[in-house]
């Protein structure tokens, strides 16, 4: 059996949802495809800045995010081995300075938010996208379970491991960044408070990696994100499962407040992070990338979800003001592509930062000033893309890179 669509978005994960929202704000209705049988988002925690929210308002979700959110006070850094102080960035300034807020979630209550509002009849669960076919004027897709849909056009948000871009594109895999994630999520309740002090929100940084911890649902769970770079290879998955011991080795000579952090950790996940090159394969004629599987990206300037949500804004006010798709694709990425291009290499830039080798030089660099382990962000949360959709970026030069 053929269904016919006008929209298909392949995908029912944060950009997915975030498009059909942004889609039925100016009255586009779309169908959302997903390959998993229940909707629902692995990992912990998601982190919005105020270029972000201001897209997630402008779609109609404002009230219902604040419902789930924490709002985020800002990141405490201090020095992995010496627990010394080395910066602190008011997020609530921030946010005051950009109009909108800075929230934490739990990733599963952004997802339940972003579902709530739209009509249960346009998600359909349990379909594998297996083949794609461009016929001109429509899109043929074709799932695992046999179903077959004609679509007008199809926005596809399937995520890094996008079988839409590799119908497209070929064997375009991400590449391993030789750089791995550890993941866990603990009890409010188990962790001391002052291990969160004085923000709840901390990240201890030290040579060759990082470590963030704060609390999400209020202060009932606390989630822990690392990263490291590392000479071993490391899958990509978000449920691959850890040793709580092997992940305590990976930060050697903790200060006590973080070795205690960690002697609380009976359960992890770890994954190895994965990227492509920065590139302009974001679609082509009808077809039209979002998210992660347009520009997926390190997780370093907290903007893999927010530029999703860019996205899904900005593509539906396009799709909203063309008459032609194929044009409206094509200004999205003509509006989009410096833009996230400029994100990315904030991401990688703030990496190597944060994993300096020599630690005296790097709290000497922000001490002065001159560098920040959240890099000079302030033009990515300035962004508005409610009243910028149309207009190009403005990108700064990108700060220079320290070698380890």
């Amino acid at each position: 059996m053929t269904a016919r669509h006008s929209i298909a978005i392949v995908g029912g994960g944060l950009a997915g949802l975030a498009a059909a929202n942004a889609l039925a704000k100016f009255g586009i209705e779309a169908q959302i495809f997903e390959a998993a049988a229940s909707l629902g988002e692995i990992g912990a925690a998601v982190n919005t800045s105020p270029n972000a929210n201001k897209a997630l308002i402008a779609i109609g979700v404002g009230e219902k995010i604040a419902a789930v959110a924490n709002s985020s006070p800002g990141i405490y850094t201090r020095n992995m081995q010496s627990g010394e102080f080395l910066e602190f960035r008011d997020r609530r300034k921030t946010s005051a300075r950009y109009s909108a807020p800075y929230y934490t979630f739990h990733r599963a209550d952004l997802l339940d938010a972003l579902a709530s509002d739209l009509d249960p009849a346009t998600l359909h669960l349990g379909h594998r996208l297996a083949r794609i076919e461009e016929k001109g004027t429509s899109v043929a897709l074709t799932f695992a379970n046999a179903v077959t849909v004609d679509a007008d056009i199809v926005i596809g948000a399937d995520g890094i491991r996008s079988v839409i871009r590799r119908a497209l594109y070929g064997d375009d895999n991400p590449s391993y960044t030789g750089q791995m994630v550890w993941r866990a999520l603990l009890k409010g309740s188990d962790v001391p408070p002052e291990i969160l002090e004085p923000t709840g929100h901390i990240q201890w940084v030290g040579p060759g990696c990082h470590l963030l911890a704060y609390y999400i649902r209020g202060t009932a769970l606390v989630n822990i994100v690392t990263q490291e770079d590392t000479d071993k290879w490391v899958e990509e998955g978000w449920s691959i499962a850890g040793d709580p011991a092997e992940m305590r080795l990976s930060f050697p000579d903790p200060e006590p407040r973080l070795e205690k952090l960690l002697s609380i950790v009976t359960e992890c996940s770890k994954w190895g992070l994965f990227t492509r090159p920065l590139t302009a394969n974001w679609g082509r004629g009808r077809i039209q990338l979002i998210g992660d599987a347009a520009h997926a990206m390190l997780p370093n300037a907290g903007q893999g979800a927010c530029q999703a949500f860019e996205d899904a804004y900005i593509l539906a006010r396009w799709l909203a003001g063309e008459r032609d798709p194929v044009e409206a694709f094509a200004n999205f990425r003509r509006i989009r592509i410096p833009r996230v291009h400029a994100v990315q290499r904030l991401s990688f830039a703030n990496a190597r930062f944060k994993h300096m080798r020599d630690s005296a030089a790097q709290k000497q660099l922000i001490a002065s000033g001159e560098r920040s382990v959240q890099g000079n962000a302030d033009w990515v949360w300035a962004y508005d893309p409610v009243a910028e959709w149309d207009k190009e970026s403005t990108v700064p030069a990108m700060e220079p890179v320290e070698r380890a």
